[in-house]
């Protein structure tokens, strides 16, 4: 079976994370499944970024959960990228996840992470896939359109996994263990993502045997891909999509 390849935060090798330009490059370039991250705003709005400040990523400064999404969309995402790429290219605005599950929820298969601690952030985002026709029984499988629901925090993935249980959800970790096999396995978790420096055959093995897909995050060059090949992983979640399809082609 393939290695599936998750556009990380969309094309971000090329294009800043978490934008449109971004989501569009990796699509346009045939990577129909994309990673990205919510927050909800002051007034309840889910916004896509990854950090809980918009410090790093734009023109502003300060927490997401302090801001309107008014003032959000004020900032401009995009040039702290492009002026270090010099590159030309239109403003970006932070993307509300409505927004983007209206542009490509019928061409991508979007895995949601969740970043934020709000319950209301679960509600709003079921709302929204409600609405959009996105959110469906999952037959196992990670298709297109789709959704799949994704944390690091165990408390808000066990949360969602009760909000929305027709989707799939994933376990993020940063050390991996085969303890979290048996937290995936209890609470019915389809998807298991450590990081790549942990991940290991034993680990794979155990997870498949309990119906479980193990794919990885965390890969800064192409030694890093061509380590993990063959231990049976589904998927790998990478910033630059192109070269990790290359990689696994040519292996």
């Amino acid at each position: 079976m393939a290695i599936q390849i998750i556009a990380h935060r969309g094309f971000s090798s090329i294009r800043p994370e978490n934008t449109f330009a971004s989501f569009d490059h990796a699509i346009s370039s045939g990577f129909n499944l994309i990673e990205l991250d919510i927050h909800l705003s002051s007034d309840g709005i889910p916004v896509v970024m990854h950090d809980e400040t918009v410090d790093r990523t734009s023109n502003g400064l300060g927490l997401i959960k302090s801001k309107t999404l008014h003032e959000l969309k004020q900032l401009d995402v995009g040039s702290w990228f492009y002026d270090s790429k010099s590159m030309d290219i239109e403003i970006q605005r932070i993307p509300t996840l409505e927004e983007i599950v209206l542009k490509y929820g019928t061409k991508a298969h979007i895995f949601i992470e969740i970043k934020s601690e709000e319950e209301e952030l679960l509600h709003k985002t079921r709302t929204i896939l409600n609405k959009t026709g996105l959110l469906k029984p999952s037959d196992g499988k990670i298709g297109v359109p789709g959704v799949s629901m994704i944390s690091f925090n165990k408390d808000q993935l066990l949360r969602s996994k009760n909000i929305m249980p027709e989707l799939m959800h994933g376990y993020l970790v940063i050390y991996s263990n085969l303890e979290d096999i048996d937290f995936c396995k209890a609470n019915e978790l389809q998807g298991y993502f450590p990081y790549i420096g942990t991940v290991n055959v034993d680990l794979v093995n155990l997870a498949k045997k309990n119906g479980i897909s193990v794919g990885v995050w965390g890969a800064e060059k192409a030694e890093d891909l061509l380590a993990v090949k063959d231990i049976g992983l589904s998927g790998v979640t990478v910033d630059w999509p192109d070269r990790a399809h290359e990689i696994f082609n040519d292996c």
